[in-house]
C-alpha cells in the first residue's frame, strides 16, 4: 500500500514538472519571436509612419489554415498583438504598421540593434 501511494506521488510530481515545462518552453518561443519580429521592425525600416509597411511586405502576414497545420508553431504573430496593444506597433490608416522605438522595451532594443546590421532571421 505504501509503495501504490509514493507512486501516486511521483507521477503528480512529473505531470506539475510537465506543465511547468511547457509553460517555460512557451515562454522561451515567444521572447524568441519578440526579438523576430522587432528585429524585422528594424531591418524594414518601419520606425516611424513614413517608414510604414504591410504585414506583406514585412513578411509578418497571417498564414491560412493550411499553413498553420504543416509549419511549426509559430508565435510571431502572438507577439505582434501583444505590441500592438503595448502601443510599440502602430498602424496607419491605410493598414500599414510601424514600430515606436521610444516605446519598445530597453532589452528588445540593445538586442535588436546589436543584431541589425548582419542580422537574419
Amino acid at each position: 500500500m505504501a509503495g501504490n501511494s509514493n507512486s501516486g506521488f511521483l507521477i503528480l510530481i512529473l505531470i506539475i514538472v510537465a506543465f511547468g515545462g511547457t509553460f517555460w518552453v512557451r515562454n522561451l518561443l515567444a521572447k524568441k519571436a519578440a526579438f523576430k519580429v522587432v528585429r524585422i521592425f528594424y531591418r524594414h525600416n518601419a520606425l516611424g509612419v513614413e517608414g510604414a509597411k504591410t504585414l506583406r511586405e514585412l513578411g509578418l502576414e497571417r498564414l491560412d489554415v493550411i499553413q498553420r497545420m504543416i509549419k511549426p508553431r509559430d508565435y510571431k504573430q502572438q507577439v505582434l498583438q501583444m505590441l500592438i496593444k503595448q502601443g510599440v506597433i502602430q498602424a496607419t490608416a491605410d493598414g500599414r504598421f510601424y514600430m515606436v522605438e521610444e516605446r519598445l522595451d530597453q532589452r528588445l532594443r540593445y538586442k535588436s540593434n546589436d543584431l541589425l546590421p548582419n542580422a537574419r532571421s
